[in-house]
């Protein structure tokens, strides 16, 4: 008879009363056991979160990493589960996958691997983005507790999985949508933009971790990470490249408005990364 698994679950949140409840609706459907760990809401976000049966916890913002390592650790804790499932309050999971999780869960075959990868859809400006680069995306969300650590990045942050880690798709999808309003867009991505400048600073002072090349061979999700570090850091004009390279060259033009619109915001919050970490050395 397979062994019953246990699965517990967290989600890292700042003022996301617009969200938290679509992300928390979808994670009950495959576990009771919800941490949400919030970085000093001033919203309704604790409030909403704990009305719906979540264990609420404060925990002050260090960066994305320092956070997930923290949220983790509590978990494992908390609740001794075999697996943890990681959502950001801005994400929820269709039912095709929550379904494949549960049936998964009952029958032991969840066991069958170490770490899944869930493929994200990306919902901008009212359209599903298709194109750009963004429609074939996968990312590590369901892990055994054992299986690694977050990487130190203060952003962008991903799971820094042990090597003889076995990593396997789940059918089914996670949605992300995090334009609740254009001003908290914009607000969020230009904080965003800050700790990435933070971050490109220590890679070249060499005090943050770079991604090895084996590490990118390996695991397909992070070959993009390599390649940032590596190629795309060291090339001029990245905004100017950046808007090529989504709208035109991967096509986001395809994708109208929306495509032209996220094209744009991603080439402005390269923009931004690169006058703050430029003011960074400056002053540094």
């Amino acid at each position: 008879m397979a062994k019953s698994l246990r699965l517990a679950a967290y989600v890292l949140t700042r003022n996301e009363e617009a969200k938290i409840r679509r992300a928390m609706t979808s994670l009950l459907k495959v576990t009771p056991q919800v941490v949400v760990v919030d970085s000093e809401s001033t919203d309704e976000t604790r409030a909403i979160a704990a009305e719906l049966g979540a264990d609420v916890v404060v925990h002050p913002f260090e960066g994305f990493s320092a956070q997930r390592n923290w949220a983790l650790d509590y978990v494992k804790d908390r609740y001794q589960p075999d697996y943890v499932l990681s959502l950001d309050a801005d994400e929820w999971m269709t039912d095709d996958l929550t379904e494949e999780i549960s049936s998964r869960l009952a029958d032991g075959a969840l066991g069958d691997h170490d770490v899944y990868l869930f493929h994200r859809q990306i919902r901008f400006d009212g359209r599903t983005l298709r194109w750009g680069g963004f429609a074939n995306t996968w990312l590590p969300r369901l892990f055994r507790t054992d299986a690694g650590h977050y990487e130190n990045r203060t952003v962008n942050e991903h799971l820094a999985v042990r090597p003889a880690a076995t990593v396997a798709r789940l059918p089914g999808t996670l949605v992300n949508d995090d334009v609740d309003s254009w001003e908290r867009y914009i607000a969020k991505h230009n904080g965003y933009s800050t700790l990435e400048a933070q971050a490109r600073v220590e890679l070249r002072q060499g005090t943050a971790e770079k991604t090895p090349l084996a590490d990118a061979i390996r695991r397909p999700y992070l070959r993009r990470r390599w390649l940032r570090q590596h190629v795309w850091d060291r090339l001029p004009a990245r905004p100017a490249l950046r808007f090529v390279q989504i709208y035109l060259i991967a096509g986001g033009f395809l994708d109208g408005r929306a495509g032209f619109r996220r094209a744009l915001f991603e080439a402005w919050q390269e923009m931004c990364t690169d006058l703050k970490a430029e003011a960074v050395t400056r002053t540094g």
